[in-house]
């Protein structure tokens, strides 16, 4: 093992926790291994391997696949021994005229974006409990309120946000549990969003990746438990302005 390897692992002598984090390809995933890689060791799950190089281990998934993410849940719980966090980012969303939905697309988006959290959850959670870990589930504004054609999104988001505060009781004292919904945040590296879109905004600007990176490691730096149950909502304020027709 090189001496490289090594600094990956250890911060001043200190083994660094392990955290999964699904989703890290790109977008808010991507942002959230950036800001913890110096301070933890990422497992990453995703379907395509990550561009950038902030994980430590990589597990090829597509998460809405039950038989594979059981195949790969088993994998990484057979190879590490703790958890601290499991950060449940992976997701789709989809924009289509409610007549024209398909029952297919419905079962595989909340089979990405509700049951896998579910699944890694549930098998995760005696791991998190040996560190008194944490479970941070992205779900969206949309869990509360939506536009025409989201529904399987919306609902998949709505219903990650009452999972986690069920977690929360379930996992009372044991394992924190909280959800962090972003409004609009700008993961298209290519766009650069306009005057108007800014001032939408009460904050006077659209959010960043890192707006949401930062939440998750203040949630991570909480090690007494009492944060949990609760819903973070990173919108610029959006959701708290009053709009008239």
């Amino acid at each position: 093992m090189c001496y490289c390897f090594l600094v990956n692992f250890i911060i001043e002598g200190i083994a660094m926790k392990n955290i999964i984090i699904t989703g890290c390809s790109q977008g808010i995933g991507k942002a959230i291994a950036q800001h913890l890689s110096p301070y933890y060791h990422i497992i990453a799950i995703d379907i395509v391997k990550p561009k950038h190089n902030d994980y430590a281990a990589f597990y090829a998934c597509d998460l809405s696949d039950v038989s594979l993410l059981l195949q790969t849940i088993n994998a990484i719980t057979q190879k590490y021994q703790a958890l601290y966090a499991l950060i449940n980012n992976a997701g789709t969303f989809v924009h289509v005229p409610l007549l024209e939905q398909e029952l297919d697309k419905w079962n595989k988006i909340l089979a990405l974006n509700l049951t896998a959290p579910y699944l890694l959850s549930k098998a995760c959670a005696p791991f998190l409990i040996k560190e008194h870990g944490h479970i941070i589930n992205i779900a969206s504004t949309r869990a509360s309120m939506s536009e025409s054609g989201t529904e399987p999104y919306s609902a998949s988001k709505g219903g990650l946000v009452s999972l986690s505060h069920a977690l929360s009781i379930s996992l009372s004292g044991k394992v924190s549990v909280n959800t962090i919904s972003p409004g609009w945040i700008n993961t298209d590296e290519d766009y650069t969003p306009t005057a108007e879109e800014h001032a939408w905004h009460p904050s006077g600007r659209v959010g960043k990746p890192k707006d949401i990176a930062e939440v998750v490691a203040f949630l991570l730096e909480r090690k007494d438990g009492f944060i949990t149950g609760s819903d973070f909502v990173i919108d610029g304020g959006v959701s708290k302005k009053m709009v008239y027709p």
